[in-house]
């Protein structure tokens, strides 16, 4: 076990950007048609491709809803008996005993098989034993060092379940915008409040018919981003990670990935390195969202379908280059599934070389995995972990950024295994798509030459896709009386310094488009900074989603804040 158990550092937000995601999935709003005029992009865009290339695989496990939701709640339930209330002011000795005992009893705590001929008369060679030491050092430990740090936070984030097996679950827990007491440097009796975002990561077993918590542990991103950024990338090179040192090793067996030697990664570089490509996109002359990719043949990339939609919506153009300096045109978009997190890329210069399937033996939990990606477009990195669960969205230990989600999964013997998707990023724990869902498009293009491939061109894509709301007239539908009740909540009329060319009211909810002029020298979500610190002194949570959109809560209303292309929207609900 080591001994630490816990690291808390600073964290590269982990949903990227993905702002066009209805707002009808947010906790209590209740979106129409009057609400916004740009809601269901994700149906409309998905309905521009030809239905030939749409997958027939589905990425849920139907035997596993039932498991997701009972430890979704069951998560939110171990993080309030461990953190207690968010935003607790102060908790009374009887609470916080009751919520400490709470905790314990849900704790794992076989039955361990007797012994005689031990000293502690138990059978310190069964799993039981095992499992019962893990977690009688773990569950108890963390709740003291919680305490220890003063941790508060403001809501919920987003939950993941992964079903290892019917016995074994693990989730994770993202909580945004923590405050955690940190030693001082410079004077170790003194500590300073430092604000961070967390990720739990709970490890639940079934014991009786009920899932208790085996291990647990959390960290925040600094180290895990710090690994990836390490970049010593050189053109016809392959360069190597070192492995990074999750903290999974306290429960799974790494022996396999540890097995894997610097022949078998630079044998599985040189069989790949011409069909990995880097995808750059573009606004102006910077570069605003990067990923990987894969030619799955001549003329096709497999990509995630999160970097198209970041590209949609902040990009102008997409430049593919490879490793060994070779650029490629794009034709277009061919197909996306918003699902599996997958998009299929049309490109006009064929490259004969291409990742071919092979039929693969069964992954089993703890099997060696390796990834060779690019992270700044230069050279090939190579890093190695284990599969932590095998279901459609495969885990495994390996940390993801951004700029490797699209990066293929290989195992020992260098065959193609998955996909890296966006599911979940800056993390040590990752999710890749499996090749049985990959495997159907290889099946789809098998016998297509890549020329008769329809695709259609990204910027027709981005016109038609995201409204155009150039030379737009402004429009209020607002009576003045409602408009006066709202506009003055939290002084809105003098803090937001953009025009307002869109005001909407419906059914309690208003919206509000503010334009800006000047994006290239202004960050939009800037504007609403003075008007998002008076939402907090006014005792509204705060909620990030993203570092484009921000929710702010009270027992009265729901705030969102948002940002698309040049334009600023508010949302205010009455609940």
């Amino acid at each position: 076990m080591k001994n630490k158990v816990f690291i808390i550092i600073i964290i590269m937000l982990l949903l990227i950007a993905i702002v066009t995601v209805s707002l009808g999935q947010t906790e209590r709003i209740k979106i129409n048609k009057d609400t916004f005029s740009f809601v269901n992009k994700e149906d409309k865009l998905s309905a521009n491709f030809d239905s030939n290339y749409e997958l027939t695989s589905n990425s849920n496990n139907d035997q596993n809803v039932t498991i997701q939701e009972n430890i979704t709640e069951l998560t939110k339930k171990t993080t309030y008996l461990l953190l207690g209330e968010p935003n607790k002011n102060g908790e009374s000795s009887e609470d916080y005993y009751k919520r400490h005992k709470d905790y314990l009893n849900l704790r794992y705590n076989p039955q361990v098989p007797a012994d005689s001929s031990t000293n502690s008369g138990l059978d310190e060679n069964s799993q039981e034993y095992k499992d019962d030491l893990l977690s009688g050092l773990s569950v108890p430990g963390m709740f003291l060092k919680i305490n220890e740090l003063g941790i508060n936070y403001n809501s919920y984030g987003e939950i993941r379940v992964s079903v290892i097996d019917e016995s074994k679950v693990i989730s994770t827990i993202t909580l945004s915008g923590v405050t955690i007491k940190e030693e001082d440097k410079e004077d170790p009796m003194k500590y300073n409040t430092v604000k961070t975002d967390l990720k739990m990561y709970y490890y639940f077993k079934k014991l009786d018919n009920e899932y208790k918590l085996l291990y647990l542990y959390g960290e925040s991103n600094d180290d895990v981003q710090e690994y990836i950024e390490k970049s010593n990338e050189q053109s016809g090179q392959l360069s190597k990670d070192s492995d990074y040192d999750s903290m999974l090793r306290d429960i799974y067996n790494f022996s396999k990935a540890d097995a894997i030697t610097d022949d078998i990664l630079l044998s599985i570089y040189n069989a790949n390195r011409s069909k990995i490509v880097f995808l750059d996109s573009t606004y102006n002359t910077g570069i605003v969202t990067s990923a990987n990719g894969f030619f799955i043949n001549e003329g096709l990339i497999l990509t995630t379908y999160n970097y198209i939609e970041n590209s949609l919506m902040k990009a102008q153009n997409i430049i593919i280059s490879d490793s060994l300096g070779n650029t490629y045109d794009l034709d277009g978009v061919v197909t996306i599934n918003l699902e599996n997190d997958i998009a299929v890329l049309k490109v006009k210069n064929k490259n004969p070389e291409y990742i071919k399937p092979v039929e693969i033996n069964k992954l089993e939990k703890e099997d060696a995995v390796i990834t060779l990606n690019s992270k700044t477009g230069v050279g090939l990195t190579t890093a190695k972990g284990i599969v932590i669960s095998t279901d459609s969205n495969m885990q495994t230990s390996l940390p993801v950024s951004e700029q490797i989600q699209g990066s293929p999964l290989f195992n020992a013997q260098g065959q193609l295994i998955g996909m890296i998707n966006s599911k979940i990023m800056n993390s040590s724990i990752s999710y890749a798509t499996n090749f049985d869902i990959l495997n159907e498009y290889y099946n789809k293009f098998a016998n297509t030459n890549s020329d008769d491939v329809k695709s259609i061109p990204f910027e027709e894509l981005k016109e038609n896709y995201y409204i155009n709301y150039k030379d737009e007239n402004i429009v209020n539908n607002i009576s003045e009386k409602k408009w006066k009740k709202y506009i003055e909540a939290e002084n809105l009329q003098n803090t937001i310094g953009l025009e307002l060319v869109k005001a909407f009211y419906t059914d309690n909810v208003i919206s509000l488009r503010y334009r800006n002029d000047i994006p290239n020298y202004i960050d939009t979500m800037s504007f609403a900074s003075e008007y998002r610190e008076n939402l907090k002194s006014e005792g509204y949570n705060e909620k990030i989603i993203s570092d484009s959109k921000i929710i702010y809560e009270n027992k009265n209303n729901q705030i969102v804040i948002m940002t698309e292309f040049d334009y600023l929207i508010i949302v205010m609900v009455r609940v």
